[in-house]
């Protein structure tokens, strides 16, 4: 593991996106220096497997933390990233501005910011992991694929979503060989999307058996980390913050999924299992799946269980904030894991940004122009959680 002790004043937090190549009339005003007690890096979790070239060290996760001179929050942050991505995002954003890792450091939070395992700085070993697949060439989108679109225009892009853009740039470089197996890639989705779960819920796991109690911070393919890690170690997991997590329940979104099609995620919320009072080994044991009529024209209808009610075992007593942002695709279905957490017993807050008035943003609202503003609206949620 790699520490450094003392004082140390951090004028740019740690990041691989930002930085010194943005003009300074695109940097954000000066604020006062961050001063942090401590920070470093490890790995966590994986397993010892044979390769063709010997024994490695496989699925592991790397973990980077910062924690600040001033403390005045009892629980870290753990952030992870979504699928196309790594934690880098969550230090600083593709035009230079602080990202949340660092603006809950601010806060008075100690932070902690992952690479998922086979994901940036986590090792990837095909004989492992299967073939890494290669980066999508396609441009960024405002709104995502999914349908139906979001009803109201997007403004808080960082950038100008072309080729030449400084941070355009930074996001294409951002996703090179950062794209997960499950993805496009051949073979059974299920059992592929079923193994991520798993090796993220082992690595997570092990990262809070290390350094105790923590609030996690997903963000969307995460949504199942998230929900998977508290389900492997509930009494350490104080609360979720869960950023347009992976969804909806039981069938994609159209035109992803249609009635009929196989079940993507035979767990509500998973790919993998997670605890249910009474037991549930599949989707079948839910019973009739039944899809209500949708709320309007840019929502979904969602699938719901019609069978016995069921608890959500190690999710039941944990505070879950699902936000979504009013111009994303996420708009339209996130409702959906907000009813089948509530049916199963879960206390949930869903947190719709326009209609806190914070207004324009897409699935990538982490990072977007405003997300200090969306970072203050968290941080007013977990203290009123006394968090």
């Amino acid at each position: 593991m790699s520490r450094f002790h003392g004082l140390v004043t951090v004028a740019v937090a740690l990041g691989l996106v930002g930085g010194r190549a943005f003009a300074k009339s695109n940097r954000a005003p000066a604020r006062p220096p961050l001063v942090i007690a401590e920070q470093g890096n490890f790995y966590v979790g994986g397993h010892e497997a044979e390769t063709p070239s010997g024994k490695v060290m496989a699925d592991a996760m790397y973990v980077e933390y910062q924690i600040p001179a001033r403390r005045t929050h009892r629980y870290p942050l753990v952030f992870v990233h979504g699928g196309a991505s790594t934690g880098a995002g969550f230090w600083s954003t593709p035009d230079g501005r602080e990202g949340w890792a660092t603006l809950f450091l601010r806060k008075g939070y100690a932070v902690y910011v992952v690479d998922r395992p086979t994901l940036g700085r986590s090792a990837h070993f095909d004989a492992v992991d299967g073939p890494m697949l290669p980066p999508p060439t396609a441009l960024p989108k405002r709104t995502g694929g999914e349908a139906p679109p979001a009803a109201r225009p997007a403004t808080r892009f960082p950038g100008k979503l072309q080729p030449g853009d400084p941070a355009y740039e930074q996001i294409v470089r951002g996703r090179q060989s950062t794209i997960e197996v499950p993805f496009g890639a051949p073979g059974d989705p299920l059992a592929i999307s079923s193994r991520v779960d798993g090796i993220d819920r082992e690595a997570g796991a092990a990262l809070l058996d290390r350094i105790g109690p923590a609030i996690l911070v997903t963000h969307s393919r995460a949504g199942t980390t998230g929900w998977q890690i508290a389900d492997a170690r509930p009494a350490l997991v104080k609360a979720i913050i869960a950023a347009e997590p992976n969804g909806p329940p039981f069938y994609n979104a159209p035109p992803l999924g249609q009635p009929g099609d196989p079940v993507a995620r035979p767990f509500g919320l998973t790919y993998a299992p997670i605890r249910f009072s009474p037991p549930v080994a599949g989707a079948a044991d839910f019973g009739a799946l039944v899809r209500a009529a949708p709320e309007g024209p840019d929502r979904i209808g969602c699938w719901l269980p019609q069978g016995q009610r069921r608890t959500i075992t190690n999710l039941a007593h944990i505070p879950v904030v699902v936000v979504t942002g009013g111009s994303s695709y996420h708009a339209a279905y996130d409702h959906c894991t907000v009813a089948f957490l509530r049916w199963g017993g879960v206390p949930v807050q869903h947190v719709q940004l326009d209609q806190h008035g914070i207004t324009g943003n897409t699935h990538g609202f982490p990072t977007e122009t405003n997300n200090a503003e969306i970072a203050g609206l968290i941080a007013r949620l977990l203290r009123a959680k006394g968090l």
